[in-house]
């Protein structure tokens, strides 16, 4: 189970982000029984995703508010552009960033105002953050979880020459009704307890994002592009962290065949009853 990849810089040759599963706990679900039996070799794909879904809990730690959702998209980004490539998607930059992430609502004056005070008092109570940043490790996750879950399902269509511009925004609303419906205490309690061990190396983690990103030339989804370096450095630094929220998350067969069932009954009630 602690089959690393050499280089986390490599994802296609290095992890195989879903290639031979569908990143759940022993692959496909059986329709007769209860989940098989999790395969160790596929420990290191799904290690890749429980990576991308720290970085996405960084953000809210990040020393500036205005850089949460930029760098939130180009995790979410970089992710989806990997499960793509992984399943032979053919994603266009324009699916892929329909996938990423949810068109950000601005909100009202003063619902912008709380969340700037809120991330001011981030930096010097980073406790309290922690919520926000078990939140969106839940969301990375579960996006990153469902949209690989969705490539092996016949009904989705996310694969060309089948898919279409409506199947493929089918998928992204079905994955985020899902997730909005979802029970996420079980997420949540497999990943705060870690986090809350861990403020200083979140914070020191946050710090490296946030440093890599600003040094990068390129805006949002290009400062994680492959080859700058940002997961590699994120990697050896959250190692620990990563490996033991995976083996966590990955303990839970139950948890993530219900949360693909789910998935599965939504996609299928946009579909239409022909499905």
């Amino acid at each position: 189970m602690d089959d690393r990849p050499t280089s986390p810089e490599e994802p296609r040759e290095s992890t195989e982000i879903g290639r031979s599963v569908e990143l759940r706990p022993g692959g496909r679900l059986s329709r007769s029984a209860g989940p098989e039996p999790p395969v160790a070799a596929d420990f290191p794909a799904f290690r890749r995703l429980t990576l991308f879904s720290v970085l996405g809990g960084l953000c809210p730690l990040l020393p500036s508010a205005v850089a949460e959702d930029p760098a939130f998209t180009a995790v979410c980004t970089r992710m989806v552009t990997e499960l793509g490539e992984s399943r032979d998607l053919a994603l266009t930059p324009e699916e892929v960033g329909a996938l990423a992430c949810p068109a950000a609502s601005a909100g009202s004056l003063s619902a912008r105002a709380q969340v700037w005070l809120r991330h001011l008092l981030r930096r010097p109570f980073p406790g309290l953050a922690l919520g926000r940043a078990v939140g969106r490790t839940v969301e990375t996750f579960g996006r990153g979880y469902l949209l690989l879950h969705s490539a092996g399902l016949e009904m989705a269509e996310v694969h060309p020459p089948d898919r279409t511009a409506a199947s493929l925004q089918q998928v992204r609303a079905a994955i985020a009704a899902t997730l909005a419906a979802a029970d996420q205490q079980p997420l949540e309690q497999a990943i705060a307890p870690a986090y809350g061990r861990s403020v200083s190396l979140l914070l020191r983690a946050a710090d490296l994002l946030a440093g890599l990103l600003g040094r990068t030339p390129e805006k949002g989804a290009g400062a994680l592009a492959a080859g700058s370096g940002i997961l590699a450095a994120e990697d050896e630094l959250l190692r620990p962290l990563v490996d033991e929220i995976a083996a966590r998350l990955w303990s839970d067969r139950e948890g993530l065949a219900g949360l693909a069932k789910a998935f599965e009954s939504r996609l299928a009630g946009r579909r239409g009853p022909s499905l």
